[in-house]
């Protein structure tokens, strides 16, 4: 079996005269223009001959990739979850979905078996069996998950498979939280770097678990080039790595890791090509997407339409959630502060009742509110119109949350304005009393004496640093 480290989460496994090609990305961003995939793919592989299969592993856009899933040709076999319900999807765009059960193990070529399991997150991994070789692309399937469903899986994976080769696992932050947050007094390179430290523990716990020859960390090769998330980049990437965190956590361990760069080969379970990451600079993205950053932060035209469009949506979405955004305790002022130049919009609860207008902020009032919300009026008009538009705001980093007063954080404020935003109202439901939000609190007290309590992997208070 030979395995290539395309980019991203792609890569394209051959074996048997057969080649599969996972997640694959880089017709450009993706989350409207916020992801940008970095450092370059190795294309040549892919472009040598024809792939057999894709795989998706699920339905984020840096592994479904539309405009990438169109450059290959109509009726391209992709293996995917049935349960993920991607197939329509994929068919729309010409493709050919081949849908397997999670307990099914389908052959691909004599001797060539994969299985693709259904994880938590509407997410999956895939197992690829050749003869006494066996490898598994986990991409983000596990890192995130709570602990145990981690343990969980791996039992499941090291009783199915006793013997595993390689691992490709990813390890990256992948969401908003919490570097699209200013709060007063936030040191955001030290609150950037901690959270990337969490999951490179995490990818250690994965690797550990499944105790493969060799592992490798990938799945994060994701730049911004905003100015207000610019800063993110060298923090996130250039800390403590995945491999040395697993050094420092299981020094006794049997399993080689190595920090992969796009182009590394891994062939017979043995490294022929040996291309590892090198830290990210400023510098070089700035020379390398010199025209992309011009665009992405150049002001569009603002159209007053789609603002009262916007406007409509969100009174209509509060309107039919109103049981649960009335029940929120206490009064707030939001703003929805777009970056075309031109209106804002107001969100103001007083007791029971909610009024959002459009107005024009004089420069300098944002401190007359409580949080204000930066974003682009496209992608609110998707987050409120389209099925999956709130993940380019809330996985694809598309829009900053400004505290005024660092007080306020514990209120969070921000997980409400989340709640506005998304096309949901009439699924919530109202909040419970405050005996049972007291009843919660002593349960949640009570866990974590007995350490069985999760981590809230977005509470705000628990993951900003502050400055001192």
């Amino acid at each position: 079996m030979r395995v290539t480290f395309v980019g991203h989460a792609s890569l394209l496994v051959e074996a048997e005269g057969i080649r599969i090609l996972s997640d694959p990305w880089w017709k450009g961003p993706c989350f409207g223009a916020q992801w940008w995939l970095y450092p370059p793919p190795f294309l040549e592989v892919v472009r040598a001959r024809p792939v057999d299969y894709i795989y998706v592993s699920h339905g984020h856009h840096d592994h479904f990739h539309p405009p990438t899933l169109r450059t290959f040709p109509k009726g391209t076999r992709v293996l995917v979850a049935k349960s993920l319900g991607l197939g329509g999807a994929l068919a729309d765009l010409g493709l050919e979905p081949v849908e397997l059960a999670d307990d099914e193990r389908r052959e691909l070529a004599p001797g060539l078996t994969c299985q693709i399991m259904q994880t938590d997150g509407d997410d999956s991994l895939m197992v690829i069996s050749h003869g006494r070789e066996t490898g598994i692309n986990v991409n983000d399937a596990l890192h995130s998950s709570p602990r145990q469903v981690q343990l969980q899986f791996a039992a499941r994976l090291r009783e199915a498979y006793p013997k595993i080769d390689w691992i490709f696992c990813g390890y990256g932050v992948a969401s908003h939280f919490p570097n699209c947050y200013v709060i007063p007094a936030k040191n955001r390179e030290a609150t950037a770097a901690g959270r990337q430290r969490h999951f490179n523990r995490a990818w250690a716990n994965v690797v550990n678990d499944l105790s493969p020859r060799i592992a490798f960390p990938f799945a994060a090769d994701v730049v911004f080039l905003d100015d207000d998330l610019f800063w993110a980049n060298e923090p996130t990437h250039n800390g403590e790595r995945p491999t040395e965190a697993f050094a420092r956590l299981y020094p006794s361990s049997a399993t080689r890791v190595l920090d992969v760069a796009p182009g590394f080969v891994l062939a017979d379970g043995l490294p022929l090509v040996e291309k590892l990451r090198t830290p990210i600079r400023s510098a070089e993205l700035r020379h390398a997407f010199a025209d992309s950053i011009r665009r992405v932060n150049r002001e569009a035209a603002f159209d007053r339409t789609e603002l009262g469009r916007v406007v409509s949506l969100l009174r209509d979405n509060v309107q039919a959630g109103q049981a649960y955004f009335s029940s929120f305790r206490g009064d707030y002022r939001f703003l929805i502060r777009l970056r075309q130049s031109g209106p804002a919009i107001e969100i103001k609860k007083r007791g029971p009742e909610i009024a959002i207008e459009a107005i024009e902020p004089a420069p300098g009032t944002e401190r007359r509110y409580d949080l204000v919300y930066t974003t682009r009026l496209a992608y609110v008009v998707s987050s409120l119109t389209t099925e999956y538009g709130h993940e380019t705001l809330f996985v694809g980093s598309g829009g900053i949350f400004e505290y005024v007063d660092a007080s306020t954080v514990g209120r969070r404020l921000h997980r409400e304005l989340i709640a506005m935003l998304k096309p949901a109202g009439g699924a919530l439901v109202r909040r419970p009393d405050r005996w049972r939000v007291r009843l919660a609190g002593m349960k949640r007290s009570l866990r974590q004496l007995l350490g069985r309590s999760s981590e809230d992997l977005y509470d705000l208070r628990t993951w900003t640093v502050f400055s001192r």
